[in-house]
């Protein structure tokens, strides 16, 4: 991603106030409210290099290539948030959103990673197309000297990608390279929750330099001395230290609530989900009426109902049944408005952490928990909370 990314579960709607733009693979790319002042910073600063570098080729030159390189610049993330998208759909995890906001963009899942190399393929497809569009608009430069507009777009396109690229590689959570170290971790030593731990705590690290410079720039520090894209890069993240503290806030509260949570998840995952089921009421036959349902769901009262038999086929919700009989649909089966168990089923043997991100996606929140394919007990919000207090 741009400046921070999280592939791992982040319900959908994590960035409000977002405006849907285009769609790539079912997938909505988005604008948050706050981008629009990012936008404007950018195209600024854009206008202020080439005002200079393209003068003599006048005002309108120089506007258009300032808003040409702009476009340019957001299409690279959100090309950079595409590659981790399309490898995580490729690994059958769904993408709820791709968001450009104030400080970059981000890619929401729903779901992590089942494996470390799962993990790592994803995170690194991003940088990957990052470098790839670097050595594009490297190439397209080599073609004019950097003093058209031409060959400054495309130079300044190219440092950009690069620098995304070895930004993002930094091995601080939640950037990317942070992500990675948390997969290498993962994949050493078996454990996810303490790979993610430790990535925190570098991303925690960075994060407090970052507060450092940004400081040091608001207090009218020492900047760099060295002219080009480079000190460019320095101006625009950091102009009077108020982008370095920023960023530098929003990654360190990011590894700090990743290391929270990663502590908490291990909690989790000690428990098995016969420690927090409950019993599930009598199965419905998939063909019975629902006006009939409804006459048994009056017998036991619950939010979820299992579905077909002995193997699960289903589930259904009191409201699915409600909102059929308002409709006057009450002569139809069960099966017509009952979610599939894919939807709503988890295996007693999943770690309870992984039915948890299951339970988050799931409809009304509600899983029927199965042993080989049966209906064996109920995880509903109330009895995962009691886990908690």
């Amino acid at each position: 991603m741009a400046a921070t990314d999280t592939p791992e579960h982040t319900p959908a709607g994590a960035l409000p106030r977002a405006l849907t733009i285009a769609r790539f693979r079912g997938v909505p790319i988005r604008l948050h409210l706050s981008w629009g002042l990012i936008a404007a910073l950018v195209l600024w600063v854009f206008w202020v290099r080439f005002s200079a570098l393209l003068a003599p080729y006048g005002t309108a030159v120089v506007a258009l290539s300032a808003g040409l390189l702009a476009v340019v610049f957001f299409a690279s993330i959100v090309a950079h948030e595409l590659g981790h998208a399309v490898a995580s759909l490729d690994r059958g995890i769904g993408v709820a959103s791709i968001t450009l906001f104030l400080l970059g963009g981000v890619t929401e899942s729903h779901r992590e990673a089942d494996r470390a190399r799962d993990e790592a393929l994803i995170v690194g497809a991003g940088p990957l197309v990052s470098l790839a569009l670097a050595a594009a608009f490297g190439l397209a430069h080599a073609f004019a000297p950097g003093t058209t507009p031409y060959g400054a777009v495309t130079g300044y396109a190219a440092w950009l990608n690069l620098l995304l690229a070895v930004f993002n590689v930094i091995p601080a959570y939640p950037l990317d390279g942070g992500r990675l170290l948390r997969a290498l971790l993962w994949g050493l030593t078996g454990d996810a929750h303490r790979g993610m731990r430790w990535a925190a705590r570098v991303g925690q690290a960075f994060a407090a330099l970052l507060l450092l410079g940004g400081l040091n720039g608001l207090l009218g520090g020492p900047v760099p001395a060295t002219d080009g894209p480079w000190r460019w890069l320095v101006v625009l993240l950091a102009a009077n230290g108020v982008w370095g503290l920023l960023i530098g806030f929003f990654l360190l509260r990011s590894a700090t609530h990743a290391h929270r949570s990663a502590s908490v998840r291990a909690t989790l995952a000690a428990h098995d989900l016969t420690d927090v089921m409950g019993t599930p009421p009598p199965t419905l036959p998939a063909d019975l009426p629902l006006r009939l349902a409804a006459e048994r769901l009056a017998e036991r009262p619950s939010l979820l109902w299992p579905v077909g038999g002995p193997t699960l086929a289903g589930g259904v919700r009191l409201r699915d049944v409600e909102g059929a009989l308002a409709a006057g649909r009450g002569a139809l089966p069960v099966s017509a408005v009952a979610h599939g168990p894919g939807d709503i089923a988890v295996d007693v043997a999943v770690p309870f952490d992984r039915a948890l991100d299951r339970m988050l996606d799931a409809p009304g929140q509600m899983l029927v928990v199965t042993r080989d394919g049966a209906p064996v007990g109920l995880l509903t919000p109330s009895l995962v909370g009691g886990l908690l207090r």
